[in-house]
């Protein structure tokens, strides 16, 4: 079983960065971390937040992540011009990871390397179409910082494998690398195997860290029981290992957790609004024709997150203290009363109906028509 533990033992404060380490399965040769941020609540609970908005909330989310991380005496105790921040194009621009550094630990003279990886899948399967575009001006005993999102993990594989075959040729090497993602197992499965060769490859290699970003999600498949879901991209609340603040936030309004992906498509949330605003509103639009055949707000919560299911509070706090090890007794106070709250305030009595949750999918809509600058005659 996989537990979270509570690394900054300093007590609970909403505004600062939390750190947990992802504990189980030894057999895992990267080092699992889980980051809870302000700004990356913000990301994967509200899909209005996009464009340059999104960008900066990440970036920020970033450095103040990297200035407080278990590892950062160990990013620190290298060369400043050791450290070279890869991007791969177009999600991991996102990540806003070269300024990230500079502002985490006062750098300047950090390397960047670029390269495109861009995914299709056909029959069934995942490739790679596109990974021709390449600066890779890596140096000698580097540090490879680097964020993407990973649903299948065929990008980020690939990519570190040209990575690593580039490096090789060129006569660098590397000592370490630390990957933030919002994402789910196949993260750490391929970072897994890109540890195994970059050892095999590079004697000094010391070590791999996966920060996943609000928590370990899962993957949408074809076994996954949800009425809406988008196979092999969808990373979804159920049944995933969440930061507590992360599952805080979901209290805070309905929508949160009823959201088809915690993130979307992370490209076009930054760089091409409409497509990305027209998929959210998809979903949003789908489950408006379901309400109106009869499927009710309860239903959905439960279908999309049953953990959020009424239950009585010993229940509530003995599930927390199986998969949350050294949280402070405020946070499970507050994730109680919010929990006690949300189901008596928002949810309600009127949400065994279907009524309330085709409002909630016509304000969604429109909340997303606005953000994106969609009039309503626009296609959408």
């Amino acid at each position: 079983m996989l537990v979270l533990e509570r690394l900054d033992r300093g007590g609970h404060d909403l505004e600062r960065a939390a750190w947990y380490a992802v504990r189980g399965d030894p057999g895992c040769p990267a080092e699992r971390y889980v980051l809870s941020t302000p700004q990356t609540r913000a990301i994967c609970n509200r899909p209005e937040l996009l464009g340059v908005a999104y960008t900066e909330a990440l970036c920020q989310a970033m450095a103040t992540g990297l200035a407080s991380a278990p590892f950062a005496e160990r990013i620190t105790q290298h060369r400043e011009d050791s450290v070279c921040v890869l991007h791969l194009l177009r999600g991991g621009l996102n990540f806003g990871l070269r300024r990230a550094v500079g502002q985490a630990f006062g750098y300047n003279r950090h390397g960047s390397a670029f390269m495109s990886s861009q995914r299709f899948e056909q029959d069934g399967r995942w490739g790679v179409a596109d990974d021709s575009y390449r600066k890779l001006d890596i140096p000698q005993d580097a540090i490879l910082v680097l964020g993407d999102v990973v649903a299948t993990g065929v990008t980020l594989e690939n990519g570190l494998e040209v990575v690593r075959k580039h490096m090789l040729a060129i006569g660098a090497s590397a000592k370490a690398m630390v990957f933030f993602t919002i994402g789910g197992p196949r993260a750490e499965q391929a970072l897994g195997r890109i540890h195994e060769r970059f050892v095999e490859t590079f004697p000094g290699y010391e070590r791999t860290c996966v920060v996943y970003i609000e928590g370990r999600f899962t993957l949408a498949d074809e076994h996954t029981p949800l009425r809406t879901k988008e196979l092999g991209t969808d990373l979804l609340r159920l049944d995933a290992l969440l930061a507590p603040e992360f599952e805080l936030s979901q209290y805070e309004s309905l929508p949160h957790a009823l959201e088809r992906c915690s993130i979307y498509d992370a490209g076009s949330r930054a760089f091409a609004i409409h497509t990305y605003a027209t998929d959210v509103i998809d979903y949003w639009q789908q489950i408006l024709e379901l309400s109106k055949a009869g499927l009710s707000l309860r239903e959905l919560l439960l279908e999309r997150w049953p953990d959020l299911a009424p239950a009585p509070r010993a229940e509530v706090l003995s599930r927390a203290s199986e998969r949350w090890v050294g949280v402070d007794a405020t946070l499970l106070q507050q994730l109680l009363m919010a929990r006690q709250a949300f189901w008596s305030e928002l949810v309600g009595p009127f949400g065994s109906r279907s009524a309330p949750l085709t409002a909630l999918c016509e304000r969604r809509i429109q909340v997303m028509r606005d953000a994106a600058g969609l009039s309503n005659g626009d296609h959408a």
